[in-house]
């Protein structure tokens, strides 16, 4: 039986792996992709600095680009190309994780059999589809992000957040019963890059860690005594690492920038907050919405109607960690609303940048009909049908998902650009030259050298950063200095149709 949920999780990660390098590929295309694909930052919380505790991102991003260029690309001879492909099998390591953790849940904490198991953790997978999916217009998914970069800046972080959530809770007194000293190291690192990625992210565990306390408070009945401070420590000293981050970004340089920058009221903040929560939701299929919310008070429902019959101790357990997962929902959509005030409304609409309440939403959802199946025959007898239905619509490809190019351009365009600034850079480096001026698109109207973050993507100061990389990367031989210059012909030259004609559904 191990060897078949292997299988059926590898099949998994070749699915997201080809859909992640063929179907919906992620291509590193703007400034904030060169910035981080090729510098490695000291693996350590750093005080005053633009991101004092991204720790991950900045490390993960980086190591995974030298494994493109010094391994992969000497045998692809395509430089762009391994570096999605590798940056793409990183990605999906982590969703494969993440499913494994969720299936691993429903085994080892609450002993379903392994067939509903896995069928609950492809269900877990498709939700992450089918939350968005709008038939016959590009769609986002729950793992979509704006770029390259940001998958490694939020969706990982959020994957690896809530795998080590679902770890935990399938092994309810886990952290204390460790004894091995390499296993309580391991423990440490996991969760020294969990804590250290990014503190819109790490409020998954924050708040699982803070109800885990609250519970554990509650079953003790408000008795404070020896076993309780022993069963907490490990929640307890999480929780106030977690403080000390927000501390830190507090006094990074992109908060003060973000505040300096943000002079709006705070009755025009909340609004413009809201207004783009709403789009949030609008982005998402209301029918999909309706029907996961509809399940979780169905499954209550279910539980306090017969739960004085049926003396259940999994079944209550299970209920009590759906009470978890909904309070941490709530207090992460409170939490996300007073950063993006501060931060900027626009993150609320990005699925990326809320992926917090996408995760505790579908993790609610599906374990409210893993319950419910395991109890009503009539719903597991449905399950092969209910999967095979929501598979044919989740990954419907008529349409393309939203790209990831921080523009409307396909990845096929992002690989042609980047080569064409590339390969002029690479020219003249091996001309010997010190200085090279390189034709980019033109992607704003009113681009100027004299703001080097406009023309994004390709914004003046992606020049440095695409300097640092290629040298790091050994594709150049020298720091030759790279300048921009936006050019309409560029556009003209790689950048699609844009008036593209309608689907015409088959009925």
């Amino acid at each position: 039986m191990k060897k078949r949920i292997f299988l059926i999780n590898f099949v998994i990660f070749i699915f997201i792996y080809v859909y992640l390098t063929q179907i919906s590929p992620i291509v590193p295309f703007d400034g904030d992709d060169w910035r981080y694909i090729g510098a490695l930052r000291i693996p350590l919380p750093m005080w005053g600095v633009w991101n004092p505790t991204r720790v991950l991102p900045e490390t993960l991003m980086s190591v995974g680009g030298y494994i493109a260029a010094f391994i992969v690309y000497p045998i692809s001879k395509n430089y762009v190309n391994s570096l999605s492909i590798t940056e793409a099998f990183i990605i999906a390591l982590f969703i494969i994780i993440f499913l494994y953790s969720y299936y691993n849940l429903l085994t080892k904490r609450f002993h379903f059999s392994e067939k509903l198991s896995i069928a609950s953790e492809i269900m877990f997978f498709i939700s992450f589809f089918l939350l968005f999916k709008h038939l016959n217009q590009p769609s986002y998914t729950g793992f979509w992000t704006v770029d390259l970069s940001c998958a490694f800046f939020y969706l990982i972080p959020g994957l690896l957040n809530a795998s080590v959530v679902m770890f935990l809770e399938s092994r309810d007194t886990y952290l204390n019963d460790l004894q091995n000293s390499f296993e309580k190291g391991l423990v440490i690192l996991v969760l020294y890059f969990t804590l250290f990625s990014n503190t819109q992210l790490t409020i998954i565990l924050a708040t699982y860690c803070f109800f885990k306390i609250c519970q554990k408070l509650i079953d003790n009945k408000w008795k404070i005594n020896f076993s309780f401070i022993k069963f907490i420590s490990w929640y307890g000293c999480i929780l106030l690492i977690w403080l000390g981050t927000i501390i830190f970004d507090l006094n990074g340089e992109r908060s003060k920038n973000v505040q300096d920058t943000n002079s709006l009221s705070l009755a025009n903040s909340l609004n413009q907050v809201l207004h783009q929560l709403k789009i949030f939701l609008e982005n998402q299929n209301d029918k999909i919405l309706i029907i996961c919310l509809s399940t979780i008070v169905v499954a209550y429902f279910f539980y306090f109607k017969k739960h004085l019959k049926i003396n259940d101790f999994n079944k209550s357990s299970l209920i009590s960690l759906l009470n978890i997962i909904l309070l941490c929902l709530v207090s992460s959509i409170l939490y996300l609303i007073v950063v993006y005030i501060k931060a900027g409304s626009q993150y609320v609409a990005r699925p990326d940048a809320m992926w917090p309440v996408i995760f505790f939403t579908l993790f609610a959802f599906n374990i409210s009909f893993i319950f419910l199946a395991n109890y009503i025959k009539l719903i597991k007898i449905m399950i092969p049908l209910l999967l095979t239905l929501s598979a044919l619509i989740a990954f419907n490809f008529n349409y393309h998902q939203i790209y990831t190019t921080n523009v409307p351009y396909s990845a096929e365009t992002a690989k042609s650009v980047d080569n064409y600034i590339i390969n002029q850079v690479r020219k003249s480096d091996l001309e010997g030259k010190a200085v090279v001026k390189v034709k980019v698109p033109l992607d704003q109207d009113n681009a100027s050298p004299n703001v080097s973050t406009s023309n994004w993507p390709h914004s003046y100061d992606m020049a440095t950063w695409m300097q640092n990389t290629l040298y790091s990367h050994r594709i150049i031989r020298s720091r030759i200095k790279i300048i921009f210059e936006p050019d309409k012909k560029v556009n003209k030259k790689f950048y699609e149709n844009k008036n593209q004609q309608p689907f015409f559904p088959l009925e």
